[in-house]
């Protein structure tokens, strides 16, 4: 499909191509690319977590059951107290890796909220013990937990979409990249954008990150030095610029219009 996909634009002169990014956060890489016209129009997600319509908060999949109690769990968490986890819908961690996480998360002693697959949450809850400390689901509306002020620190595998919900959010993460394009996702995180920080460097034999490295990251972002200060308050920064972009007049809002004006123009 993808090969599709791109043979067909090598087949146009500058294709037009929109993008889930914004200006302010990617303008050298959005220039360079001379061959494809890269029209960003993000961050994508739901208006009702800008303010915006409140009757738009989903992207049209919640095909889940949405009544696991995860928002009336994050309700009674003080501010920015808890740490939510969650390695996308593809990644699968292996048993040894699910279970450094897993000590990590008891070690920092701070409330969490940890997405795993149905199969994954009833081991972990047999074999680490993690009831009361923490809850484990199988689904949630990331958007609407990494919204929730209750939120302070995303552990997330650095997939794109994450990645632009957490900053959307303004929330900063530890960077826990697995595989294709979540280690160069996982650079911008912490080198470029400077809201978060990597545990992927050292590994041991088996190629699992240790509980240590995961525990210490926590510890910077969750923590009160200056470092977790200068992550949060670029997250906020990042925020803002992100909700500028989306709002009437712009740049992304231009973008789309821009580029709807194009196609619905007569040939």
């Amino acid at each position: 499909m993808y090969e599709k996909q791109l043979l067909a634009l090598d087949e146009e002169t500058r294709p037009r191509i929109l993008v889930n990014t914004f200006e302010a956060l990617e303008p050298e890489a959005l220039s360079v690319v001379e061959k494809l016209n890269m029209i960003p129009i993000g961050p994508l997600i739901p208006s009702a977590f800008y303010g915006k319509d409140p009757s738009d908060n989903s992207f049209g999949g919640d095909v889940f059951d949405l009544t696991n109690g995860y928002v009336e769990w994050l309700e009674k968490k003080k501010e920015m107290s808890v740490v939510y986890v969650s390695f996308g819908s593809y990644c699968v961690l292996s048993k040894a890796q699910m279970e450094e996480v897993a000590r990590a998360l008891l070690d920092c002693g701070r409330p969490f909220l940890w997405v795993v697959r149905e199969k994954e949450e009833l081991e972990v809850e047999l074999e680490l013990g993690l009831g009361g400390k923490g809850k484990i689901v199988t689904w949630c509306s990331q958007v609407e937990v990494l919204s929730h002020g209750a939120v302070g620190c995303f552990v997330t595998h650095c997939g794109w979409n994450s990645a632009m919900e957490s900053l959307a959010s303004g929330v900063p993460m530890v960077a826990f990249p697995l595989w294709v394009d979540q280690k160069t996702n996982a650079k911008l995180i912490e080198d470029v954008w400077k809201v978060g920080v990597r545990v992927d460097g050292e590994v041991n034999e088996e190629g699992v990150v240790q509980r240590e490295r995961i525990r210490e990251g926590l510890e910077v972002v969750m923590g009160s030095g200056e470092r977790g200060e200068e992550l949060r308050k670029n997250a906020n920064k990042w925020k803002d610029l992100a909700r500028d972009a989306v709002k009437q007049g712009g740049s992304s809002d231009n973008n789309l219009r821009a580029f709807l004006r194009h196609v619905q123009a007569p040939p």
